[in-house]
Order: structure tokens, then sequence, then C-alpha cells
């Protein structure tokens, strides 16, 4: 290996730990534990449920599981290796994707350190995604989907076979497979139109063309190997055209800038207009195509915007350097003012093989590894790396609570805990939403909604499904109005959650028991007095 080599190899590691260190240092999301629990039982009845079979409200109901394999792989890592092997995975993941990022840029002859540079800045992009969620695994498929489809992709065989053999696992991973087959449509189009708009190889375009209409056939027979069938390829046609999902999600929603979370998304659009600008004769019209298509999907939607990080680094990359080289041509025979001006920041271009540039270069992209990494997760309490799933922000001693008391079914949740509820009580205790909301449909959530709001038909709603047994976190409208509200009793209050149980026949006994048990020093749980206060508080007269 000759100094150049091992700087770049250097160069290309220390980008990834610090890459890794980035992804490690995501707090987890609340549908994990729904995942993981779904898993194990895939797992343990080696069957995928078809069904609904989590909640009372939509029992029953069709469920497509899309993300039936990355439940099952949750369920045997956590089993195997424990907790801190999965958030390791997940880095380990992230990592990966950016090496097949960084071997992309390489081929197409961009330099290691403006490459590496990018890859960080992408890092730093999807720093609030990279959690433990199948989408990770979207995200190194579309790197290594990107890889594939590089130039030359229609005459090789390995992409005839590649891509139909990826998209099996893709489509049982996750529901992002269906980029899959807007990658090939893009780089079809991209690789064809220059052809069919010259006059000489018109023919050659058509063929390309009619290559990535084959492909994408391919991939779609393909996709068909799931326990589903052609219901797993419409489902995320389906969410997409279901107004009330869309809306109620906040990840479908697009990004709001005023949010620390999505400045390097902001910075990577900024880089489009120089990049282009400046080195617009270095891109290909593929490279045009997914740069602007996958911009416009970010800003559609929060959940685009790693999957741009990762499609935009070699376009960007790409123009940067061409716009680079253009610089450094346009200095020769200018005026020598405008000529050192113009050679200064490409005087450092290619670099020489010198240790010492390389060694600042290494230096100065580990530091902005860290510094990315600070500037994302400043003031974030806990371990720094989050080697850890971080329960403790979820109602652990409410849920135990729950369990040990064998308080009365139907119980209703807040949404955000529901999949640790899962994780913990099912099956002895289903939910009445979770983070499926395509399951539920919008009449469920309405109902949801009615009483989280507390609107005019709350009560109906709670009696329309007997529910027995609420679970609200404090502070909240529900929690104020359950406090003044006859027919409810506190039983629990802790750790921002609240617990009430109906007041009925058939829940006096376990009432009375546990107010026999209950301590002088738990005056908060005390009914009469609590109503009376909060009606006082707020205005209201305890019904």
């Amino acid at each position: 290996m000759t100094a150049r080599g091992a700087a770049t190899g250097s160069v290309y590691a220390l980008t990834l730990v610090a890459v890794l260190t980035i992804a490690l240092s995501t707090l987890t999301r609340f549908d994990f534990w729904w995942y993981l629990k779904a898993g194990e039982i895939i797992v343990d009845t080696r069957s995928v449920p078809t069904t609904d079979p989590f909640s009372y409200t939509a029992q029953g109901r069709p469920w497509i599981n899309h993300m039936w394999a990355t439940q099952v792989l949750l369920a045997l890592v956590w089993r195997t290796w424990g907790r801190t092997a999965i958030v390791l995975g997940k880095g380990a993941l992230v990592a990966a994707t950016f090496a097949v990022v960084l071997a992309t840029v390489r081929r197409r002859g961009i330099h290691p350190l403006l490459g590496s540079a990018l890859c960080l800045i992408g890092a730093w992009t999807g720093a609030g995604f990279w959690e433990v969620r199948p989408q990770v695994l979207t995200y190194l498929l579309v790197a290594v989907y990107l890889w594939i489809l590089r130039e030359g992709w229609a005459t090789r065989r390995s992409t005839w076979w590649a891509i139909p053999a990826l998209m099996i696992p893709w489509v049982n991973l996750h529901a992002g497979f269906i980029i899959g087959f807007g990658l090939i449509a893009l780089v079809g189009v991209g690789t064809a139109l220059p052809r069919l708009v010259e006059s000489a190889p018109r023919r050659e375009g058509w063929t390309i063309l009619g290559h990535s209409v084959v492909l994408g056939g391919l991939a779609v027979l393909a996709s068909l190997v799931n326990p589903y069938g052609p219901r797993a390829i419409l489902f995320p046609l389906e969410v997409v055209g279901t107004s009330a999902f869309m809306s109620s999600t906040l990840e479908w929603l697009s990004p709001n800038f005023h949010n620390p979370l999505f400045w390097g998304f902001e910075a990577m659009l900024l880089l489009i207009f120089p990049a282009v600008a400046w080195g617009r004769a270095s891109l290909s019209m593929t490279d045009v195509l997914l740069l602007f298509t996958f911009a416009h999907l970010g800003l559609l939607s929060i959940r685009h915007v790693p999957i741009f990080a990762i499609v935009a680094i070699p376009p960007l990359a790409v123009a940067l350097q061409g716009g680079l080289e253009e610089c450094r041509r346009r200095a020769v025979g200018a005026p020598p003012l405008v000529a050192r001006a113009r050679a200064a920041l490409p005087s450092l271009w290619p670099l020489a093989s010198s240790p010492v540039t390389w060694l600042v270069g290494a230096a100065g992209l580990l530091l902005l590894g860290v510094a990315l990494y600070w500037g994302a997760f400043l003031g974030a309490p806990g371990n720094p790396l989050r080697l850890d799933l971080n329960e403790h922000r979820y109602p652990r001693e409410a849920i135990t609570f729950i369990d040990e008391n064998r308080l009365p079914a139907p119980l209703f949740n807040v949404y955000a805990w529901a999949g640790y509820e899962l994780w913990r009580l099912y099956p002895r205790y289903r939910v009445f939403i979770d983070g499926r909301t395509h399951v539920y449909g919008p009449e469920i959530l309405d109902d949801f909604l009615a009483v989280v709001n507390v609107s005019e038909r709350w009560q109906t709603v709670l009696d329309h499904w007997k529910i027995q047994t609420i679970l609200a976190n404090r502070p909240s409208l529900l929690v104020e109005a359950l406090s003044i509200t006859q027919g409810w009793r506190p039983v629990f209050d802790g750790e921002g959650a609240v617990i009430f149980v109906r007041e009925s026949p058939q829940n006096r006994e376990l009432l009375g028991r546990l107010a026999a048990a209950t301590t002088p020093a738990d005056s908060s749980l005390a009914p009469d007095l609590w109503r009376h206060g909060l009606a006082r508080q707020f205005g209201a007269t305890a019904r």
C-alpha cells in the first residue's frame, strides 16, 4: 500500500468513527418497544400476524406488518446480546451506510477530504434520525442501490441480479423499499434522457430506458416475496394517500428550520446553489434528478431528510470538485491579483502526498466530527454515547403498578407510551392506540383525540369503549378534567403519570383495597380534596 493509500484509508476510518459517534447519540423512539414485542411474537409463534393483535379498538383488523423481518432481528439480538448490542448495531449500520457513500464518491474520483467532509455534514443532517428503527436499514439499502446503479449500470451483469436480490429482504425489512423503484426510475431516465435529446445515439437512449423498465419489473416481481403478496407493495401508496394519517404524524410534516435538528439539512440545501452554479458542467442528468427530487421530498416530509443526506452527497461532491478545478483553470492567464485570489483555495488541490498535509486534514475532519456531535447534542443529559435505550423516559413505576394490582381493562393509554406498555403488559393488557396509526383509521384516531383534547364527547368515547383504567401524562387537559369529574378515582401519581380507575360496582373492592394501602403521605391521591382544589383553580364544577 502506498503512503497516499494509507493516508486515504486513515481519513476514511476517522470519518466513519465520527459518523459512528453521531449515530450512537440519538434517543430511541417510543415505537421501538412494540417492534420488540412483535418480533418476540413472530419468533415464538414462527408466524407473521396478518391482523392486529395489540389493541382492543382495532383487534382483528388487517395489519400489513411491513417491517416484520426487522422486528425478528431486534428480538434475536435482544435475547442473545442485550440492549447495548442493539444500540451499537444501529450505529454500525449508519457507519456502514456512509462507508458505501464514501466508496461511491471515491469511485467518482472525489478527493478523500472533500468526500469525508460532506459525509460528516450528511451525518449531522440525519443526526436526529439515526434511531433504532427499520428506516436505518432503508438508509443502508438506498446507499447500496446507488452504488450498484452507478455509471455503466445497464451493461454490468451484476446489476441484473443484485437489484432484484436486494429487493427481497428490503420489502420485508421496511416499507421504504418503494424508494428502490424510484431510484431505478430516476437513474434510468437520467441515463437515457441525454441520449434521447441528441441526434446520433437516440437508439442507445431508448435501449437504456427499456433496460430500466425491465430492471424495475424484476424488482417488482422480487418484492412479491413477502407474507402479504401484492398488498405489501400497495401499502406505502395507501399510507401516503391517507390524509388523516399524513396530517397527524409528525414525521410526515415539513421540517421546521427554527429547530436546530434541521440546520444540517438547511446547510446541505444551501450548498446546492453554489455547487450547481459553480460545477454544473460536472453534473450528469442523473445527478440533477436525484439531487432535486430528494431535496423536494425532504422539504415535503421530515422522514425524507436523512435519505436526502445520503443521496445528495455524491452529486454535491462532484459539483464542488468540478467547481474547484474550473476555478483553478480560470486562474491561468488572469491578472496577477485575480489569479492569486482564484488560486488560493484550489492551490490545495489535489493535495500532494505530504504527510503533514494529510495529518492536518485528518485532524480537521475529526475535530469537525466532534464539533458536529456536540452541536447536535449539547446539553443532553446522561451518557453522551447513549449506549442504552433510555427506559427512564417511560412511566416504569406506573406500568408496574398496573401490572401488580391487576387494574381493570380496557386501559386507555398515552400515544407515546403505547409501545412500552405493550412491551411490559401484553397480552394481559391491550392498548387503545399506538404508533401504527394506519391500522386504526380516522374513526379510532378521532375518538382518541376527543378524549385527549377533552372535547364535548370525551366521556361518551370512554363509555363507548367501556374504559375502566386511564393512564394519562401530567400535565395534560385529560388529567385536569378527570380530577374534577365524578366517576373516576386517581390511584397513582408519579413519574409524570397519573392513573385513574372508573368508580363502579365491579371496581369497588379494588378501589377500597387501594385506598387502604394509601399512606397519609399520599395526600395527592385524596380524590375529594383534589377535585375541590382543581375545580376552584380552573373555575370548573365537580360533577
